[in-house]
């Protein structure tokens, strides 16, 4: 179960680092457009706002995995391993209880955009339901790799330290 949850978020963090070049791509060519061809495409702007934010929410799962989230390293590595194992647990927890809250929210948010046929307000009217769908699954995929790292670190297995090293 364990090794499913990792490469869930291996696979979520592959589709954040896509998203993160086709906004480079969407950016490059706004540039373009607008100094080179003095035009501009009205969807760019959009696209690339939600291709960033769902690539944090998507990506944050997998960061979580390798410890690259921002921590302070000069306390834990100055505690003992058994008190760095509960301090890593109960961080842990702590965002689990955040990411599904955060996902039950999300989720609700989700379903009345897409029942409600909710679009954005700028010209394209791109519908609101799939810009929002990288909240629940971002924060749901975040849940599971925190109760993924409870359970390691319960085990005993060796703590992946900030920085993933």
């Amino acid at each position: 179960m364990l090794t499913l949850i990792d490469r869930l978020s291996l696979l979520a963090a592959i589709v954040a680092a896509s998203l993160l070049g086709i906004a480079i791509v969407l950016v490059c060519q706004m540039v373009w457009l607008r100094y080179v061809m003095e035009a501009s495409a009205p969807w760019q702007t959009e696209a690339v706002t939600v291709s960033l934010v769902a690539a944090t929410l998507l990506g944050s799962a997998w960061v979580l995995k390798e410890r690259g989230h921002v921590a302070v390293g000069l306390v834990t590595e100055a505690v003992p391993e058994r008190t760095r194992r509960g301090m890593a647990i109960l961080s842990d927890a702590v965002v689990f209880l955040f990411a599904a809250l955060m996902t039950w929210k999300s989720t609700e948010l989700w379903w009345e955009a897409f029942e409600g046929g909710w679009t954005t307000d700028t010209t394209p009217e791109f519908p609101q339901w799939w810009t929002y769908v990288a909240m629940p699954v971002g924060f749901c995929l975040l849940a599971l790799q925190c109760l993924a790292c409870i359970i390691r670190a319960w085990r005993g297995e060796p703590l992946v330290t900030a920085g993933g090293h």
